[in-house]
């Protein structure tokens, strides 16, 4: 098994197999190896609900069956390797005025996202991560304080 087969299987299977059947690709600049960077992302949440953390709340816009708001023009979702990846900001300021926080039904959450979980394209201050099925997210918390 060749290296780059050996990097598909950390993959969940659908995008496993999308790469190796050379349907998607990652973007040029997409990097496998980098220092960890802190980020935020928004959570589907109660107002009540605190509950940790967990890969349902990392799930790509492919797992929802969610199509984005705005298609990049020029691009396919079939062929958008973006699609398959999760959304997080450096700038937590663009996701509450995204979510339109506060939100009643959403949350921010806060963590690090990191090569050991996946790899990543960082373009602007969105962060798109492509998760490893068995990904660590133990860096991110539900922030209770606007402030932090």
């Amino acid at each position: 098994m060749s290296e780059i087969e050996e990097l598909y299987e950390n993959f969940p299977t659908i995008l496993k197999e999308k790469l190796r059947n050379k349907e998607i690709e990652f973007p040029s600049n997409t990097k496998f190896d980098y220092e960890k960077i802190y980020v935020y992302r928004a959570v589907s949440r109660e107002i009540t609900d605190f509950h940790e953390i967990d890969k349902n709340d990392f799930r790509s816009y492919f797992e929802l069956g969610k199509k984005p708001k705005k298609p990049v023009k020029g691009r396919s979702l079939k062929n958008d390797a973006h699609w398959y990846g999760v959304s997080t900001f450096i700038n937590k300021e663009i996701i509450e005025f995204n979510m339109k926080f506060p939100n009643p039904h959403k949350k921010m959450a806060a963590g690090y996202v990191h090569c050991e979980g996946g790899p990543q394209e960082t373009k602007d201050e969105h962060v798109c991560w492509w998760l490893y099925k068995d990904v660590n997210l133990s860096s991110f918390r539900i922030m209770e304080d606007k402030n932090e």
